[in-house]
């Protein structure tokens, strides 16, 4: 049996903390593991920070709608929004991880967090809205 909770918020910065104390009373509901919480918590800003800066130009708002999910064996996050389009998987540069912090290219690192943290992450465009999701067994 799966059972998920949805949060809807707009691409305000000051709306990421709304998610998180949301994400946080899930998972304390769930009983899942700090440290669990914790990677899931840094994917989730990460992702979602990208959608707050990138996906809506020119300072237009949108709505992004984030649903949390736990499954018997896996715990999942998925972000929907109606932002440009945008596959970070495929579109963005994998950051080069043998230079310094000072010398290294801006982007690319919250989407290496998500693939190194997570067990399955996926995107798609569906009726013109991202839609990235990753997961985690349990």
């Amino acid at each position: 049996m799966v059972e998920d909770h949805s949060i809807e918020i707009t691409n305000k910065l000051e709306d990421l903390q709304k998610v998180s104390a949301y994400f946080e009373e899930l998972s304390e509901q769930w009983n899942l593991e700090m440290k669990l919480t914790m990677n899931l918590s840094l994917c989730l800003e990460e992702a979602l920070t990208n959608v707050i800066f990138y996906a809506y130009p020119d300072g237009k708002t949108g709505n992004i709608e984030v649903t949390f999910g736990l499954e018997p064996n896996e715990v999942f996050i998925s972000i929907e929004d109606t932002g440009v389009a945008f596959n970070p998987l495929t579109d963005s540069e994998a950051p080069d991880l043998n230079t310094t912090i000072e010398d290294r290219k801006v982007g690319g690192l919250g989407i290496h967090f998500i693939k190194q943290f997570m067990d399955k992450v996926q995107y798609q465009r569906v009726e013109n809205k991202n839609q990235l999701t990753f997961s985690k067994s349990i």
